[in-house]
């Protein structure tokens, strides 16, 4: 239901029981006196004059210069003043409103203002009380209508106001000085639990909101407020709007406890995430979906050298990139252009989840960039500084070189397997001996496979077998020496040597031209065991 009509029904509820007993009153043919009377001082009963009541509080709208009540701002003794003017019409009149007020028995009499047949009407329908003071004659401007009509018309505005009373909205209707007129029993509640339970809520009501929600939000527009009540120790929240109407403004607060208590975890939620992203080491920048800086962490400044005042102005992603690329914290690219496309690129594999790359810096630097979508549209990416794991892969490489031209420079052919029996060094020397060099193969060499090529080079001897069980084992392991002969190469020493963690070394080394065989090398042996060990 639009606000807007809401506002209309509850101001119809305000007067549509009044507009029913006034329809009443005039539904009948009076006959009545003709001619001039004082109606100047009574007034042309242009529409019927419906005064409203509640706990003998006037809550209905009059005018200025109503000529039923001494003092129209007086809503307090506006009972006692329209009884006494209503028993210049007809002294039966104030008997009756005080047999309505006790009893709730309504009563409708007649009476003759001058040459003016007015009806009376008094009617008592929950806690309201309404006096309609209407012309008995019929003619232009009056309609007539029959019980049935009457009927449904009650029906419909009482079917109104249980609609209005049932809704879990607040809604009251003030005038331009804030005396309410009309609320509903969502405000009475309200009213009830601010005051404690408290019972005997009378006319006129009190404003359950104060000055808070002053000044009224304009129509469209609405503002948040609470209201502290005893039986509860944290607030109730209401989104205030306000529909004006003439003279009159409906009022209408919409409980927001949920929007709030999700606002406060969603609160709750991203500061732990702030507190948990300022302890990464890695830079993060989220982008919403239309591309704007939405989220950053502390690191992200340390790695960009950007200032914080400059990523908190929610930057665009190629502006956060242009200032990167001005500080030199991003790769150079050989032209504009080309960057740009790059960019592009990056955005659409951020989006898929497919963008890591590493960024080498000119400053010697290198960045680990990733790209992974999020919900709605947004992007994130994160920075990582693996300058210090790029320095030590390259140390680490250069030492692994070092030792392989160590060893590529001995006359021993050397092959190192791991416990899992894969070749993972061999030198320059194994090589040469076999024909073959397992560093320029893709993939890796088993020892079984190994010892197929060297049987298949040699004559055949029980060694190779030993050597496949000598490397299964885990214990027990010690070095041993054997000899083969190989066609048109003479002798061939081999040795086998355990090494740490279940590794296996294999020398191979030719006899001398004499016939005799050279002495293993023990030295040569240890400095590859402290190699590959």
């Amino acid at each position: 239901m639009l606000l807007s009509d809401l506002a209309t029904i509850l101001t119809v509820l305000g007067c549509s029981t009044a507009a029913a007993v006034a329809a009443l009153a005039i539904s009948r043919r009076l006959p009545g006196p003709k001619g001039p009377g004082p109606r100047m001082i009574w007034g042309a009963f242009e529409a019927p004059r419906v005064y409203e009541f509640r706990d003998g509080y006037l809550v209905s709208d009059v005018g200025e210069e109503d000529v039923f009540l001494h003092d129209t701002g007086n809503r307090a003794g506006a009972w006692a003043s329209l009884s006494g003017m209503l028993a210049r019409i007809n002294p039966r009149v104030p008997a009756a409103m005080e047999l309505l007020r006790s009893t709730g028995k309504g009563f409708l009499v007649m009476g003759q203002a001058g040459a003016d047949s007015l009806s009376i009407a008094g009617v008592a329908e929950d806690d309201r009380i309404t006096v309609t003071v209407a012309n008995a004659l019929t003619g232009e401007g009056k309609l007539v209508i029959d019980a049935e009509s009457f009927r449904r018309q009650r029906l419909e505005a009482d079917r109104l106001a249980r609609v209005v009373d049932a809704a879990p909205i607040v809604a009251w209707r003030e005038t331009g000085d804030q005396r309410i007129l009309w609320a509903n029993a969502a405000y009475l509640r309200c009213l009830e639990r601010l005051r404690g339970g408290e019972e005997g809520i009378v006319w006129p009501l009190p404003q359950l909101f104060g000055k808070e929600i002053r000044p009224l939000p304009e129509p469209g527009q609405s503002r948040r407020c609470r209201l502290q009540v005893p039986d509860r120790p944290d607030p109730l929240w209401f989104e205030i709007s306000a529909v004006e109407y003439g003279t009159e403004t409906v009022v209408i607060a919409m409980p927001a406890d949920r929007l709030v208590a999700a606002e406060v975890a969603l609160r709750e939620f991203v500061q732990t995430l702030s507190k948990t992203f300022a302890e990464l080491p890695i830079g993060l920048a989220i982008f919403d979906r239309r591309r704007e800086l939405v989220l950053f962490n502390p690191a992200l400044v340390t790695l960009s050298t950007l200032d914080a005042q400059f990523l908190s102005s929610r930057p665009t992603l190629f502006g956060f990139l242009d200032a990167l690329r001005e500080r030199r914290h991003m790769p150079e690219p050989k032209n504009y252009k080309a960057w740009r496309e790059s960019i592009a690129k990056l955005e659409s594999d951020a989006e898929e989840g497919t963008y890591h790359e590493l960024w080498t810096l000119p400053m010697g630097q290198t960045y680990r960039v990733i790209g992974r979508p999020h919900p709605d549209g947004a992007i994130a990416f994160m920075f990582e500084d693996i300058s210090s794991e790029v320095s030590l892969t390259r140390q680490f490489r250069a030492d692994l070189d070092l030792y392989q031209s160590v060893i590529d420079q001995t006359d021993r052919a050397l092959a190192v397997f791991s416990s899992q029996s894969e070749l993972v060094v061999s030198n320059a020397a194994y090589a040469r001996l076999w024909g073959h060099d397992p560093r320029e193969i893709l993939g890796t060499l088993s020892l079984t496979e190994a010892t197929r090529k060297w049987e298949s080079a040699t004559m055949p001897a029980p060694l190779w077998g030993e050597i496949r069980d000598f490397a299964g084992q885990r214990q027990d392991r010690a070095a041993w020496s054997d000899r083969l002969d190989l066609p048109d190469r003479g002798a061939l020493v081999v040795r086998v040597s355990p090494l740490r963690g279940g590794a296996t070394m294999i020398g191979f080394r030719l006899a001398d031209a004499e016939g005799g065989t050279l002495a293993p090398d023990d030295a040569a042996d240890a400095e590859a065991t402290e190699f590959t060990g």
